[in-house]
């Protein structure tokens, strides 16, 4: 018997975590897939749909279904990637821009000594410590353990006593505010290249 994937969602919406799993384990795949095909390339396809997951959860009281589940799935990532390719476009431009204003050999030389990295690499550190710290609890800890102790996702799920999906939709969570927070330091990074 095929679910209610309408009632499902309502579950997801009042904060039912199985529910989000559901459409997560169901869906993920198919809707990775469709991305990789819009902006051809998987890296980058994989971000947008756990991005797209982490957004539903974050927002899930105050979605809005005109329709199924499935199509409102598929118009998120759809969004997802005609933003991506907006942004991408731009970063290229400059990208193509640095490539070609590139600091001469004798500026580099001069500056080589200047400890510019050491104090980026300590503000990047101090700004990441901060960005974790502001996470959620169990959120936190899971970030941690993950990328901080190298632990995977089914020794995290054994020591906190959640399942493996938990562990992963609290990883995505983390993953993407961290992010968020460190998206001003990603560009300096870029530039240091």
């Amino acid at each position: 018997m095929k679910k209610d994937e309408k009632e499902i969602f309502s579950q997801l919406k009042a904060g039912d975590e199985l529910a989000f799993e559901y459409f997560f384990k169901s869906y993920f795949q198919i809707l990775y897939n469709y991305a990789a095909q819009i902006i051809k390339d998987g890296n980058n396809a994989e971000e947008i749909v756990e991005d797209t997951f982490v957004q539903i959860w974050d927002k899930r009281k105050s979605i809005e279904l005109h329709g199924s589940p499935k199509s409102y799935l598929f118009r998120m990532i759809y969004n997802h990637c005609v933003n991506y390719l907006k942004h991408k476009k731009v970063r290229d431009k400059y990208e193509k821009f640095f490539i070609f204003h590139q600091p001469s050999p004798e500026f580099q030389q001069s500056i080589s000594s200047f400890p510019l990295e050491t104090l980026i690499d300590k503000e990047f550190q101090e700004s990441l410590d901060k960005s974790i710290q502001k996470l959620p609890e169990q959120c936190r800890r899971v970030f941690t353990m993950s990328r901080l102790e190298d632990l995977s996702n089914k020794e995290i799920s054994e020591k906190l006593g959640v399942s493996v999906n938990t562990v992963k939709t609290q990883l995505l969570r983390g993953l993407k505010r961290v992010r968020d927070d460190m998206k001003d330091f990603l560009i300096l990074l870029f530039i240091r290249k």
